[in-house]
């Protein structure tokens, strides 16, 4: 059995709880590829209840149940493909909540002040991570900011002939090593304009010319042709929080 208790423990829970745990634990097999609304359905319980009674047994959620079933399923040499969907999904969980956790109210408070106070909002990004930038930059705009991309070289090593005092330079990367956003930084930071980071690697040179960063929580997700992919998960959370608060 996955839920083992104690029945002092076991007799304290509520009877729709003890119906959770009671699937959970004939049903073992079946629980890595079903959803919490399943185990709701099949239970006759509520999601809210499912997700309760799993927390109270010590699993921070239905994704690492399923990901510690599916794993002593396949260390028995079972069917690993539940296994390796579970073992992604806990990774993105981790991502998510890890961010969640990193993530300083304050700073995300003062970031969206320094919007709000802003001529003119420069987004710089490179790569990938441009991509949610774009968004980021839409959404922005949606709401009446005066926002602009900033993803090309050319344009970067110029930052210090287009953000001036005044304006604000968001800057958003997974690992900041990228030396065009460096430089551009340092340009940047000569004007006297404000600079917010959003990034997952903490200590490095962006972070130190920064007025404000705000750290994520990032894992790889493939390695390609010598190149590490890591997950964007993190700066969507943090740019979608600020968003999201604008918008309200």
């Amino acid at each position: 059995m996955i839920i083992q208790l104690d029945k002092e423990i076991y007799e304290r829970l509520s009877e729709s709880e003890a119906l959770v745990i009671d699937y959970i634990n004939q049903n073992e097999d079946k629980i890595p590829v079903m959803s919490i609304t399943n185990i709701a359905e099949k239970s006759f319980t509520s999601s809210a209840t499912v997700s309760r009674t799993i927390q109270k047994c010590g699993f921070s959620g239905i994704s690492e149940l399923k990901f510690k079933i599916s794993e002593q399923k396949q260390k028995k040499g079972e069917n690993n493909s539940p296994y390796e969907v579970n073992k992604i999904l806990a990774k993105s969980f981790r991502e998510c909540t890890q961010t969640i956790d990193n993530i300083s109210t304050t700073a995300i408070l003062d970031t969206i002040k320094l919007i709000e106070n802003a001529n003119r909002v420069y987004i710089f990004s490179r790569g990938f991570t441009a991509l949610v930038a774009e968004e980021f930059q839409m959404y922005l705009q949606l709401v009446g900011f005066n926002t602009v991309i900033v993803k090309d070289v050319m344009w970067m090593l110029n930052a210090g002939k287009i953000v001036k005092e005044g304006d604000l330079a968001i800057f958003i990367t997974i690992q900041s090593t990228t030396p065009e956003l460096a430089r551009a930084a340092k340009a940047i930071k000569m004007n006297n304009a404000k600079m917010v980071t959003i990034c997952c690697k903490p200590g490095t040179k962006l972070e130190e010319l920064s007025d404000i960063t705000i750290l994520g929580h990032t894992e790889n997700i493939m390695k390609i042709k010598g190149l590490d992919v890591y997950s964007r998960i993190p700066l969507n959370i943090i740019t979608r929080t600020i968003i999201e608060y604008i918008s309200k």
